[in-house]
């Protein structure tokens, strides 16, 4: 589920996705070592590394970002 009402806003997939998605418009083919990285420093630097791969997820389904080898880029 996308939505959880347990859990801080800022750890929606909706929240992340919004901020992938400006840090990829900044800085387009990130690894994603590095765009966690940069993810962290504005969410919190408790962020697990599974948040990102599910807001990636979401993302690739919406078709809003493409994975080639370690490199996401937009669309």
């Amino acid at each position: 589920m996308i939505v959880n009402i347990d859990r801080e806003p800022k750890y929606s997939l909706y929240y992340i996705g919004g901020i992938i998605l400006g840090i990829l418009k900044k800085q387009d083919h990130i690894s994603i070592d590095e765009l966690y990285q940069k993810t962290k420093q504005l969410i919190d630097e408790n962020l697990y590394i599974d948040f990102i791969y599910y807001s990636l997820d979401w993302l690739y389904m919406l078709s809003l970002i493409e994975i080639e080898k370690d490199k996401v880029k937009l669309c």
